[in-house]
């Protein structure tokens, strides 16, 4: 294995010598020889760092002090952190809550920097876009600060605005951790237990999405355009004109924080209401949309007129696929019955656990975890902590739980509790049920069951329409590599005699199930000319597919072959 290499400019030797400085400070020398780091630094600061911390060593546990590391360490190390406390999925547990104590404390940078990085962006001055642009930012964060402006058309808008020089240090930083998670795999002894490399390379993966802001001005879009209509949520106008990949403009909105609840209380807004909107709208996002707001800090919902609620800040988004909102819709379902049998039945449904999992001890210990909410009223149910917990349950089994569901048990339970703190009997589950009925019944339908099935066969097609491709690329490379292949199995053709007639009574079998899930639409339709009380052609379908089936059942025991 080749030994890892950072790139070797100036700027990243210093950045590498300070973060070994910092990791000593804090306590961490031992892993400083044990990675080779030493050489970075010189002995006699080595031997005065040592002895100056070594108390402050005693005084924290780990977690603490790698914290306090990546505090002092800056922008790059703090959203690793943070990234990090809501994986403990990839990280100890306890570390995981550790990082949750990040905090990104960062002085804005000046007015003077905002508006020259504004003009190098939009390749025009600032005079000529804004009648007035505040001096004093409202917002400041590692990554952007936020100024309030007026564009000269009229429109109040806030800017934001990257930092300069931040993509030149993010990188930079980057090269550095994935140098030590390199190293890490090499010299630990279960260094590769954690995959710290792939821990950098998620990581990495995302800073980069945050740092677009196009891509969080596009997000805006697809909320604005999935709450069309509603009259309960609004969400502001994207500006393109004045929005690249480090500047965001966009329509300015003014309201009341939604947890700041004596200031609503003294506006006259109607907290129930709120409550209900709030989470109408979060459930929408999760059982409709299939894309949700994943960062919900409570700055980021303003409370307008009429109880309206503004969404601002786009970020960070999750995404569930077709099949988890249903899973979703139906353990939202299982709570409300406290049909807990079902519920264990959609987690292990979703796939999550790999085939080397002991699915029976998963299922025993899901039991435990869901038992304490026998005979519990819906209000004493939180659907968000019951997700957050069996995905942590799932984890410990090693299983494949994506980021986004992650995110969404997360993003559940804040939501949660902000509704109960506007309206203490509101009962998400119950917000939940006609959400979760429409979607199982829209799956239900024969216009979904259609599209399903063609998209099935479709798939089927796509497929065999391969195999002459792939067949034909597996031979040339047999022939490329000059591969000599000999026939030695004296039994190989009735072998092949054999996978074919498989073959072709799988194709039978498929053409079958499309029968009877075609006339089973049908049958759903209640069209015309009537049998029995039955659509004819559904019915003439259910007996082709009997006899085709009754065919086939009866050529298999006649080989002597079940």
């Amino acid at each position: 294995m080749p030994f890892p290499k950072v790139k070797k400019t100036y700027q990243n030797i210093q950045r590498l010598r300070n973060v070994t400085n910092v990791l000593i400070k804090h306590g961490f020398g031992s892993l400083v020889d044990q990675l080779n780091l030493q050489h970075y630094i010189s002995l006699g600061k080595r031997i005065i760092t040592f002895k100056k911390y070594e108390l402050e060593k005693e005084a924290h546990t780990i977690p603490e002090r790698l914290r306090l590391a990546f505090e002092e360490l800056g922008p790059t190390f703090i959203k690793l952190g943070q990234i990090l406390s809501s994986r403990p999925d990839l990280i100890p547990q306890d570390f995981a809550e550790e990082f949750k104590k990040l905090q990104d404390k960062v002085p804005p940078f000046s007015a003077s920097e905002s508006k020259k990085h504004i003009e190098e962006e939009l390749n025009v001055k600032t005079d000529e876009i804004f009648s007035s642009f505040e001096e004093t930012p409202t917002a400041a964060a590692s990554i952007a600060q936020v100024h309030n402006a007026t564009l000269i058309t009229g429109e109040r808008v806030i800017v934001k605005v990257q930092r300069p020089g931040l993509r030149r240090i993010l990188e930079s930083d980057i090269s550095i951790l994935f140098y030590l998670a390199n190293l890490i795999e090499r010299y630990l002894p279960h260094g590769k237990l954690y995959n710290p490399t792939g821990i950098v390379e998620e990581f990495s993966r995302t800073i980069r999405r945050e740092l677009n802001f196009n891509l969080e001005g596009s997000n805006a879009v697809k909320f604005k355009n999935n709450f069309e209509g509603d009259d309960t949520v609004y969400i502001p106008k994207i500006y393109w004109d004045y929005t690249t990949k480090d500047i965001l403009t966009l329509e300015r909105i003014e309201g009341i924080p939604i947890h700041e609840i004596k200031k609503l209380e003294e506006a006259g807004y109607d907290k129930k209401i709120i409550a209900k909107n709030g989470a109408n709208a979060f459930l929408r996002q999760i059982l409709e949309f299939g894309i949700f707001h994943a960062d919900p800090h409570p700055g980021n919902f303003l409370i307008m007129e009429n109880n309206k609620i503004g969404i601002v800040d786009f970020g960070i988004v999750g995404k569930i696929d077709d099949d988890i909102m249903e899973s979703l819709a139906n353990t939202f379902l299982s709570l409300i019955e406290l049909d807990y049998d079902k519920l264990i039945h959609e987690y292990i449904r979703l796939g999550l656990l790999t085939e080397d999992v002991d699915t029976k001890a998963f299922k025993n210990d899901l039991q435990d975890l869901i038992d304490p909410y026998y005979g519990k009223a819906l209000r004493q149910i939180q659907a968000g902590k019951i997700l957050s917990d069996v995905f942590q349950l799932a984890m410990n089994y090693k299983a494949r739980v994506p980021n986004d569901l992650i995110l969404l048990g997360k993003t559940l339970i804040t939501i949660e509790g902000l509704a109960r703190a506007l309206d203490p009997d509101i009962l998400i589950l119950e917000e939940a049920k006609p959400f979760s009925v429409e979607l199982i019944k829209k799956r239900l339908s024969p216009a979904y069951q259609i599209t399903k099935a063609y998209r099935t066969i479709s798939d089927l097609g796509d497929i065999v329409k391969d195999i002459p491709g792939q067949l034909s690329y597996v031979l040339k490379k047999v022939m490329k590599d000059k591969l000599k292949i000999e026939f030695v199995h004296s039994g190989l053709d009735r072998l092949i005699r054999d996978m074919d007639k498989s073959s072709n009574r799988l194709s039978f079998s498929l053409i079958i199930s499309a029968i009877v899930i075609g006339s089973s639409v049908v049958m759903l339709s209640g069209k015309e000319p009537l049998l029995f009380g039955f659509p004819m052609l559904g019915v003439i379908g259910y007996i082709v597919a009997g006899l085709l089936g009754l065919w086939l059942a009866i050529s298999i025991l006649r080989s002597g072959r079940l």
